[in-house]
């Protein structure tokens, strides 16, 4: 079984799942509902097939009932009959999830391989930007660091338009450690909302999280 993340979180869980397996391995571990069938019925990539299984199949690891993966309007997924928060991401090859019984939580995943320098101007304030690249041998591990963050951080906010250079920015030291803390900020119209995120690297992947408390945001 290729997971290589399951941690206890404050009132949540969190997992890392290396999608390896075949399809029918993967159909036995998903142990997908008629109306879960039906969906996937409809998926034709094998790529696609794949890692919508996979994201079943690591939910029935870390939570015991079954429940369906649903979807608001606004792309951001649910437990069907649950009050458990979830959040997931995909990267090529892994699926990682988090729930959270009281708070909203949210995650990202990428590759360290993935290169996002010549982006870096498109979701990083200029205070980021020259914190990403104080260190030039560093820069693009900071700056995924960045990004993951602030992805993590736009699935948990209820809004739409959001600008990640403005709207969303990130603490962190000059660090280069494989796993720590660092605080993010969502700058929602009624005031700045901090928020602590936490992040590892695993193998080929780096993994960030956090969660905020279910308030009431500026519509």
């Amino acid at each position: 079984m290729p997971l290589i993340l399951h941690e206890n979180i404050d009132n949540g869980e969190i997992g890392l799942w290396k999608v390896s397996e075949e399809i029918e391995t993967l159909l036995s571990l998903a142990k997908l509902s008629a109306a879960d069938a039906l969906t996937y019925s409809g998926i034709s990539a094998l790529h696609r097939k794949k890692e919508w299984l996979a994201t079943r199949a690591l939910l029935n690891q870390l939570f015991r009932e079954q429940h369906l993966i649903k979807y608001h309007i606004d792309g951001r997924p649910y437990l069907d009959n649950s009050q458990i928060n979830i959040s997931i991401s995909h990267s090529t090859g892994y699926i990682a999830i988090i729930l959270h019984s009281t708070s909203i939580p949210g995650i990202d995943i990428e590759l360290i391989t993935r290169k996002v320098g010549k982006v870096g101007s498109r979701f990083l304030s200029s205070e980021e930007l020259a914190v990403c690249n104080k260190q030039p041998e560093l820069s693009n591990h900071r700056m995924l660091v960045h990004w993951c963050a602030k992805e993590a951080i736009y699935k948990m906010v209820p809004l739409s338009n959001i600008e990640f250079a403005t709207d969303i920015r990130i603490k962190m030291s000059d660090s280069a450690e494989d796993s720590g803390s660092f605080r993010g900020i969502f700058n929602d119209k009624s005031g700045p909302i901090p928020i602590t995120l936490y992040y590892k690297i695993l193998d080929e992947v780096l993994i960030v999280w956090g969660w905020i408390d279910v308030i009431k945001f500026h519509l």
